[in-house]
């Protein structure tokens, strides 16, 4: 970065984000941070990159998709119903000036969530990108996972789908004043949801990111069982077809993905879950994952190519 480097460092980034946390023995400053997690809890850790032209459009605003970036991490500690507690950031910049405005998406979206910045890196970069590692907290045994869905269990969702796809489709056709191109501003963790199911007992839970079919179809291998869904219960569905058409409202759902709504599985029993999760399906004998609108099934046409592939 030449002269001044560290003073932007610490310009942009050291005492920004959460609050510390208990566990912190060292923080951001020194050549690594240090950390304890309390007695009989378990540390929950993910990794994500993002990177522009590939996870942003290269004309999207700089704070935004680093906010986004963010917020998409700490999507995997919901999932895992962690409780989140601190971030590393690696900022990767074509000059000072992009930067800055990551680092200001970033920390403003770690203070918007309370959660710790422990330390980074910054570089020159031919593009602009953020890799976000996270960590949380939580009781011992208790995580979240994709195999542990079981027979008879029925889906539920938290959050919508489709909303996302959308909008970036409206935005890379030129409409940036489109319908659904608000839906990109910000991504919703839902990092207390996540802890509530977790406390309520549910055992198995998976953010979509990357499409309802191919996130479904990762409980579905995992837990080996069938998944049978619903689309016409998804929050927002009339609305969808209405402003897309069913033929565009099922592609954006099946495979749009940068929902970051929670796919859940538990039993039915739990009718508590009502109110605060719809119930869109449900988990059987079998495998593989099938769609439906109402009792039409969805034709696999309709879902050709569904699901993000980042090497696509």
């Amino acid at each position: 970065m030449g002269a001044g480097e560290f003073d932007l460092i610490q310009a942009c980034f050291e005492g920004e984000g959460g609050s510390p946390r208990p566990g912190t023995r060292i923080g951001i400053g020194d050549d690594a941070s240090v950390h304890r997690p309390e007695p009989g809890m378990e540390l929950v850790v993910s990794t994500d990159s993002a990177i522009e032209s590939i996870h942003w459009p290269t004309d999207f605003p700089l704070v935004r998709a680093a906010d986004r970036a963010v917020c998409a991490a700490l999507s995997d500690l919901a999932a895992m119903g962690a409780e989140a507690m601190c971030a590393w950031l690696n900022v990767m910049a074509r000059d000072r000036e992009a930067i800055v405005a990551m680092g200001e998406g970033a920390t403003a979206a770690l203070a918007r969530h309370d959660v710790e910045l422990a330390g980074g890196d910054t570089c020159r970069s031919p593009c602009n990108a953020l890799s976000v590692t996270v960590a949380g907290q939580l009781p011992e045994g208790t995580a979240m996972r994709r195999d542990a869905a079981g027979e008879g269990d029925a889906l539920w969702l938290i959050g919508k789908l489709g909303f996302h796809s959308l909008g970036l489709q409206q935005w890379l056709g030129g409409r940036k004043d489109g319908y659904f191109v608000h839906y990109l501003d910000v991504i919703k963790p839902r990092l207390s949801a996540g802890v509530r199911l977790r406390e309520l007992g549910v055992k198995c839970c998976i953010d979509v990111s990357d499409g309802l079919l191919q996130d479904a179809g990762h409980i579905a291998a995992a837990s080996r069982l069938a998944l049978d869904i619903d689309l016409s219960r998804l929050p927002g569905w009339d609305l969808l077809c209405a402003r897309a058409s069913e033929k565009h409202a099922i592609r954006a759902v099946a495979g749009g993905g940068e929902d970051y709504a929670l796919l859940f599985a538990a039993p039915p029993s739990l009718r508590f879950l009502e109110g605060f999760a719809l119930k869109i399906g449900r988990c059987s004998v079998g495998s593989g994952v099938t769609l439906r609108v109402g009792e039409r099934p969805v034709d696999a046409a309709e879902l050709s190519g569904a699901g993000y592939d980042h090497f696509a």
